[in-house]
């Protein structure tokens, strides 16, 4: 079956897009996302979609980058392909936020493709990760520590980004090019071994491949694929007990109850999966820790009446005559915002859930292996090394003597507010996310993030956080 057979194929199979769909092809100039251009261009009537390219030129490898961008911009001008583009000067920018090269340009090319998504309507981005690079996810996944969802590497289709080429090898599209007359540009930092990706291309996985498993990218990917499957299967299972098993007096409310004995008669994988789905459900956000969901488990299991445990963002297990209670208290926190004499308090926001503050808005922490596909980062939302974070965080309100630590010294946070032009009556409701090891201000929320918890070029996972301002 010819490539172009394949890919039609696989894009029916997985319902990568509806007709009438804008796609955005994010093409580097390289093999891979040339091809995928190319291919797109040509089998645009028969998918039933439109066809639009773009560029990021990121600037890392100076005139090199900007004769990558004109490649692109000749190559679409020759075939009518509309063009998109935009430049950064990822060397300077990564500079200043502390980020790796690699890091930095796929947040700067995430945010330019989402601006360009939303300009066609939300239309769909198209990326070129293929077969090896399905490979190196899943291995990276693996050598890092992960569960099932891990290992399902990089999906078809997540949100509104798609990935038309996973079922074929980097070999098959640089095959391609060489048929149809196309000369890809090539990219010199694809070979350096500065980074964990680049290090699984080059030496792990040429290893692997010649001295235990000549076909390992093929049983990586097959892993992928066997690993999606079963996680979507436990997830409907997952539905179908908690609607079986759980009463609906009281869901309404936001307050979930089962029979414990009813309960311990399922399949330990559902049970620990059955106590994140609902503890999500009735707190969106909320991620339990493993410790968090065997403590839950363990007081089921003994099912002592008038037993409970406080969980993250408010949440709270309890056992009353048999019956396990899962709720989410609906008093405030606080009382109110305060001010800093009468306000001496702190919350807790554990990574993977959401704090409500105080007359509206919430702050949300969760922990991500990569940047890709996050969005746009801004004023409200940031990203931190996560071994810097640790595995909780303290939200809380300014205190006499705060300061906030930049690349270039420190400043009195008074100093920052009046900079920043706050005004005084508005500084006392300004949340600040605190490391709880230093006491130093890693953000002001919705201002400022300091130079505290910053992602380098060492990061190994991330923590997004996220403010929702509440009504004025």
């Amino acid at each position: 079956m010819s490539l172009e057979k394949r890919l039609i194929e696989y894009w029916q199979r997985n319902s990568l897009t509806n007709g009438g769909d804008t796609v955005i092809v994010a093409c580097s100039g390289g093999p891979d996302s040339l091809a995928l251009l190319d291919l797109l261009w040509k089998l645009k009537e028969g998918l039933e979609i439109r066809v639009v390219a773009a560029h990021y030129e990121h600037g890392i490898r100076g005139q090199a980058s900007r004769e990558d961008e004109a490649f692109v911009k000749r190559f679409c001008h020759e075939r009518d392909i509309p063009f998109y583009s935009e430049s950064g000067n990822i060397p300077q920018l990564s500079r200043e936020s502390g980020e790796s090269l690699e890091t930095c340009a796929r947040r700067m090319r995430y945010g330019f493709l989402h601006k360009l998504s939303q300009r066609f309507d939300n239309g769909i981005i198209a990326t070129a990760h293929h077969a090896d690079d399905q490979a190196e996810t899943v291995m990276m996944h693996f050598l890092r520590g992960t569960g099932l969802k891990g290992l399902t590497g990089i999906l078809p289709k997540r949100d509104n980004i798609i990935r038309p080429l996973l079922p074929f090898v980097k070999a098959e599209l640089v095959e391609y090019c060489h048929k149809q007359g196309l000369e890809p540009r090539q990219d010199a930092t694809n070979d350096e071994t500065d980074c964990t990706r680049n290090k699984i291309r080059l030496h792990l996985l040429p290893l692997l491949k010649s001295e235990y498993n000549s076909n390992i990218t093929q049983g990586m990917c097959n892993l992928a694929a066997t690993a999606s499957a079963e996680e979507k299967l436990l997830h409907d299972l997952t539905c179908q007990t908690a609607a079986r098993l759980c009463s609906q007096e009281g869901q309404e409310k936001g307050c979930y109850k089962f029979s414990a004995s009813e309960f311990l008669k399922e399949p330990l994988a559902i049970r620990r999966r059955l106590i994140q789905y609902l503890v999500q459900k009735i707190s969106h956000g909320t991620t339990l820790t493993f410790r968090q969901v065997e403590a839950i488990l363990e007081l089921i299991e003994k099912n002592v009446t008038g037993s409970s445990l406080d969980l993250p963002n408010g949440c709270v297990a309890k056992i009353s005559y048999g019956i396990f209670n899962l709720l989410k208290k609906t008093e405030n926190i606080l009382p109110s915002h305060g001010t800093i004499e009468d306000t001496p308090y702190k919350i807790i926001l554990s990574l993977g859930s959401t704090v409500a503050l105080p007359g509206g808005g919430a702050i949300s922490a969760y922990v991500t292996d990569s940047l890709e596909g996050e969005g746009p980062f801004s004023k409200d939302k940031i990203y931190c090394d996560a071994d810097k974070c640790g595995i909780e965080l303290i939200v809380r309100y300014r205190r006499e003597g705060d300061r906030i630590r930049l690349k270039a010294g420190s400043k009195k946070l008074k100093d920052f507010f009046v900079d920043a032009k706050v005004e005084r009556s508005s500084r006392d409701r300004m949340p600040l996310v605190v490391s709880p090891v230093t006491g130093e201000i890693i953000w002001v929320a919705g201002l400022r993030q300091t130079a505290t918890a910053l992602a380098d070029g060492n990061t190994k996972q991330y923590v997004i956080l996220s403010y929702v301002k509440g009504e004025k």
